[in-house]
């Protein structure tokens, strides 16, 4: 009687790795499109890099240039300022 053989399972596949963008916070200047964050993050030999994630278009940012954690940062609302000004931080 001849031997069995035994079902092994089929061997994974072997990813496939696409080439893609950039981490976020790699991002050359000019790598940027329309509504992506130009917050300013690294130097890399010389070179800025920025944060490059998606942005809205709002009131607090017009132009869509900042993403909403990188907006806190650079955005201080106008009544923050005016009590800045009159002294009452």
């Amino acid at each position: 009687m001849a031997a069995r053989a035994r079902c092994q399972p089929a061997p994974e596949p072997a990813p496939v790795l696409i080439p893609g963008r950039p981490e976020f916070d790699a991002y050359r200047l000019d790598d940027l499109g329309f509504c992506r964050c130009k917050f300013p993050t690294a130097l890399v030999r010389g070179e800025h890099r920025f944060c490059g994630r998606p942005t809205t278009i709002d009131a607090s940012n017009r132009h869509g240039s900042w993403c909403d954690e990188h907006r806190a940062v650079v955005f201080t609302p106008r009544p923050v300022m005016a009590a800045r000004k009159a002294g009452r931080n």
